[in-house]
């Protein structure tokens, strides 16, 4: 991927792959969160794929705020593994490694099931199960719609739900600190290859089934299978290093 870049345009801005990112429609004086979220966003659509650089002076321009402001928000968004920084060559959007995926499924896994184990144990008294419920309606709607990215953001609050749900603040902080942004992106960057997400609202209303009725020794199997297909990925990246 070539390393070059052109300069700001009029109503947006051009990055490596030729996408151009057009100047949202925000406050004049942005917080750096503010900033942070337009960014999530740009990625999630694309518009700044995996390997691709984030020119400071460029996004300062378009969102017409302080460099000091688009530091923080990348210093912010690397936290949450969005990004990278390489030392003398900026920073970069992350690219995918399948061993990082795999310990992100193990480790999520694990902790929504002993989220799911201790709401059980407390007779779901800290659970918003109709919040869960909804969030299910929602993202059939939002394959109708064809809108991955709110699908995606509401996947992520079906299970943040879960596990808010256990009643334990460490447990929620420990499972908040696995970059769910970054992986959703991962899942959403190859979904628009080749998946569609018509099946997936049927997986997790599965999922809120066995949870609801605590059927915890079944539903080990129904989060897991809820998953990216680590195999089909696999098949992607090797199709695309033939091209």
């Amino acid at each position: 991927m070539s390393s070059a870049h052109t300069p700001l345009h009029i109503g947006g801005l051009r990055v490596n792959n030729g996408t151009e990112v057009q100047k949202p429609a925000l406050k004049r004086r942005v917080l750096s969160d503010d900033v942070v979220e337009y960014l999530i966003d740009a990625i999630m659509k694309g518009d700044f794929p995996p390997g691709s650089k984030i020119v400071e002076l460029q996004v300062a321009r378009l969102l017409e705020v302080s460099q000091s402001t688009i530091r923080e928000a990348l210093r912010e968004l690397e936290t949450r593994g969005f990004l990278e920084s390489r030392p003398f060559r900026g920073t970069f959007v992350r690219k995918f490694t399948l061993e990082g995926l795999k310990d992100y499924f193990k480790t999520r896994t694990e902790l929504e099931l002993i989220a799911a184990r201790w709401a059980v144990e407390n007779d779901f008294a800290s659970m918003d199960l109709a919040r869960i419920e909804r969030c299910v309606q929602e993202m059939g709607r939002f394959v109708v719609e064809e809108d991955h990215v709110a699908f995606r953001k509401k996947d992520m609050e079906f299970h943040k739900t879960l596990v808010e749900g256990s009643g334990s603040p460490s447990l929620l902080s420990a499972w908040s600190a696995l970059c769910h942004s970054y992986w959703a992106y991962f899942g959403l960057y190859f979904e628009q290859k080749q998946y569609n997400l018509a099946d997936q609202t049927g997986k997790h209303a599965a999922i809120f089934s066995l949870l609801s009725a605590g059927r915890l020794g079944e539903l080990r199997e129904s989060i897991e299978s809820h998953y990216v297909d680590i195999g089909v990925i696999l098949d992607l990246i090797r199709e695309g290093k033939q091209h």
